[in-house]
């Protein structure tokens, strides 16, 4: 282990030294937040006469004088070549503009960007192409695939921006101060030095994510507990499963690193009881199995978790996709885990399973009860081990123990006010696809600006009087009866596009019915004729209709919805 105090420039001159981020470290993470504070930092520091401290980084050695990978400061060197990229462009734009100003900018370019054909810092794989394309050679635009890469593209464009507003003087002062800030390297050697030196650098409170957390403590138990020969292997198996881990965090879009860390860990650890990483370490350490087994037999369940959510991710299969239209909430996915390890090469029991979650989850959304439905849910989950019809029928007498969630209130709120609930949409499209089952089908298609539109409507913001044709009564408005009880309930409310809503507004009701006809985008629209009062020349959208669309939409969603359908 080697400390060695440095200038920032004195860190990167020389022509052959490379840094590169090795995969398992984190993407780049930075910030609007941490941008403005590094630029502020340095801003504030051309105004004293103490050099600015850029804190300690720790590499590994990996070719002494020449190559070092990254263990602890990535996020601070990315930031700072960026800067610099920054700091050149808008040096060379206003020299291009007739400025006369005393830099070399191809010095400054070959010390910390490129040297010849040696890029000096290299990011994770993953972000490397990106990283060339806009930092190292400049080019104005790349096609950005990630979130690590869209910050890549956002960090040189703030720094230029806020760079472009100060004087020259100021941003030779800037550049000046930067050069000249200190830092601490520590060079490690080994896996071992560096798990060993990463966990204690990071007990210091620093702002990691958990996984980041997890994986430097994993390596250091490795340290500590493995036979001495074994020592290097072992933290390099650590290193590498989380190598694997954060190739696919790269690909993930709707699920972020430590939920699926928590998901796991719900589904494996204490059920829904685990908070924090200091959950995993007190198993651990209670664990009786060999410690350095214990740590592998783990990761590579979590490197299991997060391929199988991955997969859940490009699933085209027709119930996941229901969940996800639903949102799905955190107590699901703890299921999907493990539903993916006991048969997660089924397509059919995955569905199996995604339908019965599908139902769980309507259910939880249609309610929204402040209740905690996940300790109710604890033990279900705690003794799923892929036994679906066991999970329905534990599911069913579950909710409807606890009453919260159970088939009367479900039946209770779909018969009652159904106006801005939140499973509206969602239980009205499934609606719209049972109906199409019975008579012609229409394609799938998406309504645009898509609205809920009260058949009666809704009582004019203007005060004017209700059109005809509706349940009225001689002053033409609502009675209290018709606006509590019928007005918002599901016989009510239908699904139309923005344009259709806006166009029939408070028009009578037989104007409304014909415009259904005219262009019934959807059989819902269509088949109001079957439940309205009188006949086409004169029609009537009384409670009686509401009532007969009601029931038909309630029994409908109370059969689809039924744990002891799905399957």
């Amino acid at each position: 282990m080697q400390f060695t105090q440095n200038t920032i420039l004195e860190f990167f001159d020389s022509s052959q030294k490379q840094f590169i981020i090795p995969v398992y470290q984190r993407a780049y993470s930075w910030e609007k937040k941490e941008w403005n504070t590094f630029l502020t930092d340095l801003k504030e520091q051309i105004e004293g006469d103490n050099n600015y401290f850029f804190g300690n980084i720790l590499l590994e050695t990996i070719k002494k004088g020449k190559l070092y990978e990254i263990i602890d400061g990535q996020q601070r060197l990315t930031t700072l070549v960026i800067f610099i990229r920054a700091l050149i462009n808008v040096l060379e734009e206003r020299i291009q503009q007739g400025e006369n100003i005393d830099i070399d900018l191809d010095s400054k370019y070959s010390i910390y960007l490129k040297e010849k054909g040696n890029i000096k810092l290299r990011t994770v794989d993953y972000d490397k192409a990106c990283f060339d394309s806009l930092i190292i050679e400049n080019n104005k635009d790349f096609n950005v695939n990630s979130v690590s890469q869209k910050r890549i593209k956002n960090a040189k464009k703030f720094f230029i921006d806020e760079l472009s507003k100060e004087k020259t003087e100021s941003i030779l002062k800037i550049f000046e101060k930067l050069e000249e800030t200190e830092l601490t390297t520590i060079e490690l050697k080994g896996k071992k030095d560096s798990a060993l030196m990463f966990e204690l650098q990071n007990n210091r409170g620093k702002d990691l994510t958990n996984m980041e957390k997890l994986k430097s403590y994993f390596m250091y138990q490795m340290y500590v507990y493995s036979p001495s020969d074994e020592t290097e292997t072992n933290i390099e198996y650590i290193s590498n499963i989380f190598k694997q881990i954060y190739l696919i965090i790269k690909d993930l879009k709707d699920i972020d690193e430590d939920s699926i860390l928590i998901y796991h860990c719900y589904a494996y650890i204490k059920g829904y009881a685990y908070r924090t990483i200091s959950d995993i370490k007190e198993t651990f350490k209670k664990s009786t199995k060999d410690k350095v087994e214990w740590i592998k037999s783990f990761v590579d369940e979590l490197h299991n978790s997060f391929s199988n959510l991955k997969k859940f991710e490009q699933t085209n299969l027709q119930y996941a996709n229901d969940l996800k239209k639903l949102k799905i909430p955190a107590f699901a996915y703890p299921f999907i885990v493990k539903g993916y390890k006991y048969f997660g090469d089924s397509e059919e029991k995955l569905n199996h399973l995604f339908n019965i979650l599908e139902i769980l989850v309507f259910r939880y959304q249609l309610i929204n009860s402040r209740a905690d439905i996940n300790s109710r849910l604890n033990d279900i989950l705690k003794k799923f081990n892929g036994d679906l019809d066991k999970l329905a029928q534990d599911l069913k007498n579950k909710m409807n123990e606890s009453w919260y969630w159970g088939d009367q209130r479900v039946k209770d709120f779909l018969n009652g006010w159904m106006y801005e609930n939140r499973v509206l949409h969602y239980l009205l499209w499934k609606y719209e696809e049972h109906i199409q089952t019975k008579g012609y089908s229409i394609k799938v298609l998406k309504l645009v600006n898509e609205q809920i539109e009260h058949i009666s409507p809704q009582t004019p913001t203007d005060g004017s009087p209700l059109a005809s044709g509706y349940e009225i009564n001689k002053d033409g408005v609502y009675d209290d009866d018709f606006k509590n009880s019928y007005l918002n309930c599901l016989g009510n409310l239908m699904l139309i596009s923005g344009s259709h809503n806006s166009s029939i507004g408070n028009k009578p009701f037989k104007d409304k019915l014909n415009s259904y006809l005219k262009n019934p985008l959807l059989n819902q629209q269509a088949e109001i004729k079957d439940f309205m009062e009188g006949d086409i020349d004169n029609p009537k959208w009384t409670k009686e209709s509401i009532i007969k669309r009601k029931d038909e939409i309630v029994n409908f969603a109370i059969k689809k919805w039924d744990f002891n359908n799905c399957g």
